[in-house]
């Protein structure tokens, strides 16, 4: 092999390991960029799924007696569903003391929220304010719903937290 062929076959190397090099850089790029996108997927899609079940939580607690309509009346393992409404966003006392005297997983199960943790506070302008649950830390990713309700012939209102179990 003489000097001349050396030198190109030395060139054509050099030319390979470089494009090899920028190769790896672009895929190494992409693939960044798919796991990112891929990443950011999963989020919204665990958003959607914490605002649905957030939703028919509060939903299903001011707009529904539960069922069995007469479950505060029950025992627990006769409850299928909570409901804390005599109708619509009118909340009933004794729904509502039975709520707050519950189990907290029990509730989460009843309540259909699953892997979520929730927070319930019901609060009026007479000094009401009334609590269950657990409130998450300033870290969480949490859905707050709020809902205007009638307690005792007064104008209230329901906040209802719900966030990812730690």
């Amino acid at each position: 092999m003489n000097r001349l062929d050396c030198s190109k076959a030395q060139a054509v190397l050099t030319d390979l390991a470089f494009a090899v090099f920028i190769f790896i850089l672009l895929f190494a790029f992409l693939y960044s960029q798919w796991q990112k996108n891929l990443s950011t997927a999963f989020q919204e899609q665990d958003f959607e799924r914490l605002n649905s079940r957030t939703t028919q939580a509060v939903d299903s607690l001011v707009s529904s007696k539960g069922f069995p309509n007469d479950w505060f009346l029950l025992s627990a393992s006769d409850i299928n569903s909570l409901g804390l409404a005599k109708k619509k966003r009118v909340i009933d006392e004794r729904r509502l003391s039975r709520f707050l005297s519950l189990d907290y997983a029990f509730a989460v199960e009843k309540l259909r929220l699953e892997e979520f943790d929730f927070f319930f506070r019901l609060w009026n302008s007479q000094g009401i304010d009334l609590n269950f649950g657990l409130m998450p830390d300033a870290n969480a990713n949490a859905i707050s719903l709020r809902r205007i309700v009638d307690y005792k012939g007064v104008e209230s209102i329901v906040d209802f937290t719900a966030f990812r179990k730690a």
